[in-house]
């Protein structure tokens, strides 16, 4: 039986200074339950970073109207001119400049931003995995103005997620949940689960 009461704070439960610094790289197709599942962590007490909300920086800095076309336009544009790695780049001085002992991210996207990340620390990438109808279900349900309205639409956006590399990080994920038939509070309890093995194992690296 999953254990499904709130996750607690789980930063005391960990050695405050393991060598090397774990990170948590959460990954997943549109809709799949990603951000839920990183939403546990940071409330489990773990440091998250957003992705988007780089990209989100970077649309409103080149004066582009928010949405998924604008996100595809900026990330190819940023890669374009500072290299597949950019965005990890751009992200890893906000994760040097803490001295948390596991930190989580929500949005990478390629192998080489994993690769670039690595001398930060341990990296483990957990997988969220759901079928086509259950994500549009899910993005239907979500209501944003540009999210996909029908598996088609669903299919030109994971194919998109695709030619950025995602597969490829999917691939290679150190752990998987099939996030069906569950609810957000097993999802969550899941995650925490991987934390805590992951943490252990990083701390005896």
């Amino acid at each position: 039986m999953i254990d499904v009461k709130p996750p607690r704070d789980l930063r005391d439960e960990f050695d405050p200074n393991p060598d090397p610094k774990v990170i948590i790289m959460i990954v997943g197709m549109p809709g799949a339950g990603k951000t839920t599942a990183a939403g546990y962590l940071a409330r489990a007490g773990i440091r998250l970073f957003p992705v988007n909300e780089i990209i989100k920086d970077e649309i409103h800095r080149r004066g582009l109207t928010p949405g998924f076309e604008s996100q595809l336009r900026v990330i190819e544009d940023i890669r374009k001119e500072r290299g597949p790695a950019a965005l990890a780049a751009m992200l890893e001085p906000r994760i040097t400049a803490i001295d948390d002992n596991i930190i989580a991210l929500d949005g990478l996207k390629s192998p080489e931003e994993i690769a670039y990340l690595e001398p930060n620390g341990q990296i483990f990438v957990l997988a969220i995995h759901a079928s086509p109808a259950t994500r549009l279900a899910r993005l239907r349900a979500r209501g944003y103005r540009d999210d996909p309205k029908t598996l088609e639409d669903l299919e030109k956006r994971d194919l998109a997620e695709l030619q950025l590399g995602l597969g490829d990080v999917v691939a290679r994920a150190d752990g998987m949940i099939v996030n069906e038939h569950i609810t957000k509070g097993e999802l969550g309890a899941l995650v925490i689960e991987f934390a805590h093995e992951w943490f252990s194992v990083g701390s005896l690296a």
